[in-house]
């Protein structure tokens, strides 16, 4: 290779000059020993060798816990701890989709809630519910928490029929949340009572 032509000739030139200064001085003169070049392609290092029978999550007490792998501090890691599940009508949690809506005219929470429910769910593919959830889709549980601004009022069936599937863990949860923003125009004929602009905020618990 082109590294290789070129430390090849500085060793030679190298060589030439320490001989040439020797015999100038008359120093006895050394065997010339060239410096070790690392390999190009050293070992990989196994920063996880010695993991062996650690388990970062298997100790209930450990939960939540800072520890340290042995590896470095930049492979420390915190325990995991289970998502709590009281109250969501399910007792085990397999994930959390997260979304948001928004109703520019006409001042609708309900609108601006169901288009935060489909954000949440209409962009994930999950297709093992049926190997993960005992019985499939139609015992897949669904908790449903929606923050809207203070005083919006929304229309709960036309949320539930947002998910084609699933049960829905009751009651739906409706907090103070989302926000009241401003859109800067108020078009009466769109339904404007003010140029409000309301944004709501979804998230979705799947579990069984």
């Amino acid at each position: 290779t082109m590294l290789a032509q070129r430390y090849s000739s500085v060793v030679a030139t190298t060589r030439a000059v320490v001989s040439a200064s020797g015999a100038r001085s008359g120093a006895r003169q050394t065997a010339f020993k060239p410096a070790r070049v690392p390999s190009r392609n050293p070992k990989p290092a196994d920063l996880f060798s010695g993991l062996s029978g650690i388990s970062l999550s298997a100790d209930p007490a450990r939960r939540g816990q800072r520890v340290t792998t042995g590896v470095g501090p930049r492979f420390d890691a915190v325990v995991s701890r289970p998502p709590p599940t009281e109250g969501m009508g399910m007792n085990h949690v397999l994930f959390v989709e997260i979304g948001m809506g928004a109703d520019q005219h006409g001042q609708d929470a309900t609108k601006a809630a169901v288009r935060a429910c489909r954000n949440a769910i209409e962009f994930n593919s999950i297709p093992s519910i049926r190997q993960i959830v005992p019985g499939g889709y139609d015992n897949m549980k669904l908790h449903i928490q929606i923050g809207v601004p203070k005083g919006a009022v929304l229309d709960l069936e036309k949320i539930r029929r947002v998910f084609p599937y699933g049960q829905i863990c009751e009651p739906i949860e409706v907090v103070e949340g989302g926000l009241m923003a401003r859109s800067g125009i108020k078009i009466p004929e769109m339904g404007d009572k003010s140029d409000e602009f309301v944004i709501a905020v979804a998230a979705i618990t799947i579990g069984y």
